[in-house]
């Protein structure tokens, strides 16, 4: 179920259908007149993690257009009339292979019908956050933009070349600072979503949970043995997963910290790059971490 504004919901991919029918209509006939909210033929981006890579290999990002925003769950955000703008006008439309059958971006490509070279969709396991997912998600956008003759291979290769020294420079700043904390010491439970990243990070993962709707009354007695038998102080939030407050009352049974963190780029205010976004998830957990020493 579908929510819009707090005031319709869409039962099925039928009520999708019928708003892109309608907004086409309104663009076709408002488009004659008013100018597009969007960049002319802009580059549509499935989420903010496939933006940030687009935006960090072109350096464009007024031409650039997002479908889902940073903060809300893929599978369960608003679906509006610019969304269908932003198809229309779109010169290349760059999706994940996860969003395909997605009710809403079904029906948007119902809806405005792109040609199939158009639409591309690419597949990146884990979080986009990780370095080293990142820079796959890199490499095959890169592939894309080639081929697509939005990007020269020489500049490609310049810009994936700056990019991932950049990108290890960073990751290693990473590693050595939360060195000191001994992350392979603190117990944690996390979504699945953020499973890679504190992974990455070193954490001693002694437990996963997924969404809350696929959490059974077996899964969270299991959790709250787990979290006991281990003495977990932290419990990791998927910010766009949707489960806070069923953290939050896992953090109270095990009285633990209970953090949300981003599996995607651009999510406050000053997460305005990749590094920016890391370094406020990190943040969140430094500062749990400060509190419980």
């Amino acid at each position: 179920m579908f929510k819009i504004h707090n005031q319709y919901f869409f039962k099925s991919s039928t009520s999708y259908w019928l708003l892109i029918v309608l907004a086409v209509l309104c663009y076709m006939w408002g488009g004659f007149f008013s100018p597009h909210i969007y960049a002319e033929e802009p580059i549509v981006a499935g989420t903010s993690a496939i933006h940030s890579a687009v935006k960090d290999l072109t350096g464009k990002d007024t031409e650039l257009a997002v479908v889902v925003p940073p903060d809300l769950c893929p599978g369960h955000f608003d679906l509006k009339p610019g969304d269908i703008e932003k198809f229309i006008n779109a010169k290349l439309i760059i999706l994940h292979t996860w969003q395909k059958d997605l009710p809403a971006i079904k029906s948007l490509i119902r809806g405005t019908k792109p040609s199939n070279d158009k639409i591309i969709y690419i597949q990146v396991e884990g979080n986009w956050l990780v370095p080293k997912n990142y820079i796959n998600g890199l490499e095959k956008i890169g592939t894309v933009l080639i081929k697509a003759g939005l990007l020269s291979e020489e500049d490609y290769k310049k810009q994936m070349d700056k990019r991932k020294k950049e990108i290890s420079i960073f990751e290693q700043q990473i590693l050595n600072n939360i060195k000191c904390f001994q992350p392979e010491n603190i117990p944690v439970i996390t979504s699945i979503f953020q499973t890679d990243f504190t992974n990455w990070l070193g954490f001693k993962t002694v437990a996963t949970f997924p969404r809350a709707e696929e959490i059974t009354l077996s899964l969270w007695g299991d959790l709250i043995k787990k979290g006991k038998n281990a003495g977990v102080k932290i419990i990791i939030e998927n910010l766009q997963s949707g489960e806070i407050e069923l953290v939050k009352r896992l953090s109270t049974e095990l009285n633990a910290y209970s953090v949300v963190l981003s599996g995607f780029p651009y999510t406050c205010p000053t997460c305005n790059s990749w590094e920016s976004s890391v370094q406020n998830n990190i943040n969140i957990l430094l500062k749990v971490i400060d509190n419980k020493s």
